[in-house]
């Protein structure tokens, strides 16, 4: 077998680093790219060198095993600063996981079969095109991060009952607010709607019809379509804990039935994220 010395170390380079940007990324880490440079370089050598010396030993699976991936988990602790051993050890194992997706779909494009000694499945690195190799990394770091990121704002929103003071001018309500991730109502100007009993809105807006804008909001649910009459509100106050996250400028629209639950209005998700509390902390 020949093995190209200054490819190996591109690609080698080229994966570590892209696969390093991505598990750091994923624990919301800071990225500084003379870390994942100088790591990235430390499992090259490291790399190249194991690879090299594959070539005149054969080394027994357990051993061959245990140095890839001890290796591999150990390098995110050049790449980054971690405050915490659970953030360092959800690092390592992120970038385990992107090392297995990476290699994996390298498998499924340049996987073959070789017919010397029977059928056998093999993944021949050296027989992709390094350009390939290189730009299969920049994709893969650069999608495979808003892949997750969009993945993980499902989880991000607060799964509880929150407490939500709402303002119109002079008045206010306070009353138990719940993140629904099923809210997907919008007003005219295309913005997110919460859903408020009408007690709520009557303590809010006592004129009510007389002399207050509204709208009309269309509601297609399984039992068919229906309307709700929305207002706009000065502003809320959404509260965990003693941090407190403030929207100007809200579109509540009336439920036209009493709220299940012990909760007097439905947010939408995107008012319920944990990032927003965690800012004010």
């Amino acid at each position: 077998m020949v093995v190209y010395l200054d490819l190996l170390i591109l690609d080698n380079f080229c994966a570590d680093a892209a696969l390093l940007y991505c598990a750091i990324k994923t624990v919301k880490g800071t990225v500084k790219f003379w870390r994942i440079v100088l790591s990235a370089s430390l499992g090259t050598v490291l790399g190249v060198g194991y690879t090299i010396a594959c070539l005149y030993y054969a080394f027994p699976t357990a051993i061959d095993f245990i140095i890839k991936y001890s290796v591999a988990a150990m390098l995110p602790l050049t790449a980054a600063k971690f405050k915490q051993k659970k953030t360092y050890i959800i690092c390592s194992l992120a970038f385990l996981g992107y090392m297995f997706a990476f290699a994996g779909i390298l498998t499924a494009f340049f996987g073959g079969v070789r017919s010397e000694q029977g059928a056998e499945l093999v993944y021949t690195v050296y027989g992709i095109p390094s350009g390939v190799l290189v730009g299969a990394s920049i994709f893969f770091a650069f999608f495979g991060i808003r892949i997750v990121k969009k993945l993980s704002e499902h989880g991000k929103v607060l799964r509880c009952t929150l407490e939500c003071v709402l303002y119109k001018g002079e008045n206010s309500v306070r009353v138990r607010g719940f993140a629904d991730t099923g809210n997907r109502l919008r007003d005219k100007r295309g913005r997110e709607v919460a859903i408020a009993e009408r007690g709520a809105v009557l303590a809010l807006i006592t004129d009510f019809r007389a002399r207050t804008p509204y709208e009309r909001i269309e509601v297609r649910t399984v039992n068919g379509t229906s309307e709700m009459i929305a207002f706009q509100i000065d502003r809320m106050e959404i509260y965990l804990g003693k941090n407190k996250h403030t929207i100007e400028d809200v579109t509540v629209a009336v439920s036209p039935c009493p709220l299940a639950g012990e909760y007097g209005i439905i947010l939408p998700p995107s008012y319920a994220k944990e990032e927003d509390f965690r800012e004010r902390r």
